[in-house]
């Protein structure tokens, strides 16, 4: 099965749904945790840590001290990321004017784009 790709990162079956679960939580969550939530079937838990250690890797979860142990959140919902990873690509270009411009222009749904002029309205620097 290919993977997803969230926050312009593929991410495998496993780690999409610890991504899931860590979405769903009110509130950052340790590994033991983590595991009493994942669906069937269930995995080890050296399992769930390593995947873990991936998607913080992969900038896609914080890692949280809490005195001895740590807890888990994800970085950001998926538009967050998303939009994360896009200003990363942003800013390794070479004319970021010139790419901002070819995704406008690319652009082919008129109330995306009157949202897009909007959102500009409203950052307008004095």
């Amino acid at each position: 099965m290919p993977g997803r790709v969230v926050g312009g990162r593929t991410v495998g079956e496993l780690e999409a749904e610890v991504l899931h679960q860590l979405w769903a939580a009110e509130a950052p969550l340790t590994g033991r945790q983590l595991l009493e939530r994942m669906p069937s079937p269930k995995r080890a838990y050296t399992t769930l840590m390593t995947v873990l250690g991936r998607l913080v890797g992969k900038g896609l979860v914080e890692r949280v001290p809490e005195g001895r142990v740590y807890r888990y959140r994800a970085a950001g919902d998926p538009d967050r990321l998303t939009a994360r990873a896009i200003g990363q690509l942003l800013a390794r270009a070479k004319d970021r004017k010139a790419v901002l411009a070819h995704l406008v222009d690319e652009t082919q749904e008129p109330e995306l784009l009157d949202e897009l002029a909007a959102l500009l309205a409203r950052n307008q620097r004095p």
